[in-house]
């Protein structure tokens, strides 16, 4: 099973009088960086935060926003009058209108509640720490869902692969022998004389910079250790996919090198199209 880098996760808790809302972002990234914004009173909680979606997330750029509003009007928290009415002072001095235009965007500006409690009780913590399991959850479920249209589609772009290096092994057959056939139809209609044995070391060095042979073996080890690792049970796979697939690249770009036939380099040409799809892909796989 594969993971996405990618997704979402909302979780929500009520409780005295007040609604805690927590969302969480996941992108791609090379290792785990988590970026909070969360209300005053919950910073002292960033650092459990932290340990919690390291263990759960493992990777990815993160974004954690936490929204905390009052949903029982009797328990409302009091407007800050004083920073209010210095906001209007403000905005009247930048436009001069009415209150009935002007307050409605004072109310949207920072600081407009007193706070009635800046300590989190102890039941707040757990809940706040809870909410945000649940919602790192629901985000691990999205990575899963995603996961495993990534993983099939790495999987269709290796078939392409092992397809073409078919392809390749079977007009490659019997084709060292035609290439050094021909070389000696040729030497043989020259008048000039030549070392024999000179010759034969020298048509050994130049067939060998032709056979592929060894290629094609160790690409097919390369596409079976992928797919291997595919099916590890293995949270992070991604970075060790990344590696094998530069390895996959190597192999054939040294086939396209070494192929010198239009058939064998059109097989090579859709196996490097298959091989950037994965590339792409492997970016956005945890």
């Amino acid at each position: 099973m594969i993971f996405s880098m990618t997704g979402y996760g909302k979780a929500e808790f009520t409780t005295q009088g007040r609604k805690l809302r927590v969302e969480i972002k996941s992108l791609n990234s090379k290792s785990l960086d988590v970026n909070f914004r969360v209300p005053q009173r919950y910073r002292g909680l960033e650092l459990s935060a932290r340990k919690t979606l390291a263990r759960l997330l493992h990777r990815g750029k993160i974004e954690v926003h936490v929204f905390e509003e009052w949903v029982d009007t009797q328990e409302a928290a009091p407007l800050n009058k004083t920073v209010i009415e210095h906001y209007l002072e403000q905005l009247h001095s930048i436009r001069p209108l009415g209150d009935e235009y002007l307050l409605p965007i004072a109310m949207r500006l920072p600081n407009n509640l007193l706070s009635t409690s800046e300590e989190l009780t102890d039941e707040e913590q757990v809940a706040f720490l809870e909410t945000l399991t649940k919602a790192a959850d629901k985000l691990v479920a999205y990575r899963t869902e995603e996961g495993a249209a990534l993983e099939q589609d790495l999987s269709d772009q290796l078939t392409q692969i092992a397809h073409q290096q078919q392809q390749i092994d079977s007009a490659s057959s019997g084709r060292i022998a035609q290439r050094r056939e021909k070389l000696e139809e040729q030497l043989n209609q020259l008048t000039a004389e030549f070392n024999q044995e000179r010759l034969e070391q020298e048509l050994i060095f130049y067939l060998e910079k032709w056979d592929i042979n060894e290629e094609l073996v160790r690409l097919g080890h390369h596409l079976t250790y992928f797919r291997s690792t595919l099916k590890e049970n293995t949270p992070t796979k991604g970075k060790k996919l990344g590696f094998i697939a530069q390895e996959i690249g190597r192999e054939v770009n040294t086939l396209g090198s070494k192929a010198n036939d239009a058939q064998l380099q059109k097989c090579v040409v859709m196996m490097k199209d298959a091989l950037e799809r994965i590339k792409e892909q492997v970016l956005n796989a945890l």
